[in-house]
């Protein structure tokens, strides 16, 4: 789950050349996929639409109180930040709802940026060649219409390992929701994390915001409603909640999954599906109760680069403004070949053939100028 960050960086403050950068940039992406692998879908755990009075909009138990969703504080440090990754990239194996920030030092504190409840959360364990063995994910609600995701908080404050298992589990699935919720207020300590990743790659930590007044439409809303996929469904870009100087000193760390500053871009939404086009989420099932895994192609922020990541025979495609087959998927209406910035030994030709359904050409070489090759069929 850690991604790139700006070569510069990397190179004053680990030493790294620009070889030696692109080399780091190639161990972050195995070791995302390692942690991606080893996740199960945590999007839709416990998950219920109750709008009842006293309960949460779309978190399965009671809530307190209300809030405009505002936050007041800051969630981390900037000195201890190098760079963030924004909502809606395309990583692992989906489209992300949440983002990241990466760790600068050994480690960040985390605080709580609004008053809020912890009411659900998991002690699990890492992948074995990670810095941390073992990490939290953690649930809040905030008021009644309002939920922050915060994953690989490594050491909590007591109050959160007091309702928390004691062993650590195989997974980040959840137990059901705390009898007690666990408040805290603005300003207040969450705990420390060292990250996600192995001790010698930039390590990187997970924050979603979610909100009862907005409702994602993907092409194939049912999909996300039958599931009740309620991350996708209410995802928003919680870096907009900032009060100012906050949120411009966290827009200035703003980068491209490769690793360029992008510090203008600001926000958008987490979902990246276009109707008729490429961009946006693809599924190997036609029809599923699961919103993951699936295929996810996304431009990134900068609007010159874009990711395909979660392809059977490839993890990801990278494919920056300098690849000569570069088109941002938005605009891809008919057909389109791809070629990995670093792997142009293959081809993966994608022909549009409904608004619900595509077929994916791989084979290897060059891209020729009709598709042929291995088919898959994906479905929105």
């Amino acid at each position: 789950m850690a991604l790139a960050v700006l070569a510069v960086a990397l190179a004053a403050c680990s030493g790294n050349t620009e070889d030696g950068a692109a080399e780091t940039q190639s161990a972050i992406e195995e070791n995302q996929n390692t942690n991606e692998a080893s996740r199960p879908n945590e999007s839709n755990q416990t998950a219920t639409d109750s709008t009842g009075d006293g309960r949460h909009k779309f978190l399965n138990t009671t809530c307190t109180g209300t809030s405009d969703g505002n936050f007041t504080s800051k969630i981390t440090d900037t000195e201890t930040t190098y760079a963030i990754f924004a909502p809606g990239g395309a990583a692992g194996y989906e489209i992300k709802p949440h983002g990241y920030f990466l760790i600068k030092g050994e480690r960040a504190a985390v605080y709580a940026p609004v008053d809020m409840n912890l009411v659900q959360g998991s002690y699990y364990k890492e992948p074995e060649n990670f810095l941390a063995d073992n990490t939290y994910i953690l649930h809040f609600a905030v008021g009644c219409d309002y939920a922050m995701f915060i994953d690989h908080i490594t050491d909590p404050v007591d109050k959160i390992k007091a309702v928390m298992n004691a062993e650590p589990k195989e997974d980040t699935r959840m137990d059901s929701f705390f009898d007690n919720q666990v408040e805290f207020k603005a300003g207040e300590l969450i705990g420390y994390t060292i990250g996600a990743g192995p001790k010698e790659a930039n390590r990187s930590w997970d924050f979603g915001y979610y909100s009862a007044a907005v409702t994602n439409e993907y092409v194939n809303q049912e999909r996300r409603i039958r599931s009740f996929a309620w991350k996708q469904l209410h995802a928003v870009c919680g870096f907009d909640y900032f009060p100012e100087p906050i949120k411009g000193e966290y827009f200035k760390l703003f980068t491209t999954r490769a690793g360029a500053p992008v510090p203008g871009a600001g926000c958008r939404s987490p979902n990246r599906d276009v109707a008729g086009t490429l961009s946006g989420s693809w599924f190997f099932q036609p029809d599923s109760m699961s919103v993951e895994p699936h295929v996810a192609i996304g431009g990134d922020i900068d609007g010159a680069s874009l990711t395909i990541a979660g392809l059977k025979s490839k993890q990801y495609l990278s494919i920056g403004p300098g690849n000569p087959t570069y088109k941002d998927p938005a605009t891809v209406t008919d057909r389109h070949c791809y070629t990995d910035d670093a792997d142009t030994t293959n081809y993966f030709f994608f022909v549009i053939i409904d608004e619900m359904t595509l077929d994916l050409y791989e084979g290897v070489g060059g891209c020729p100028s009709e598709p042929k090759g291995t088919k898959l069929t994906l479905y929105r």
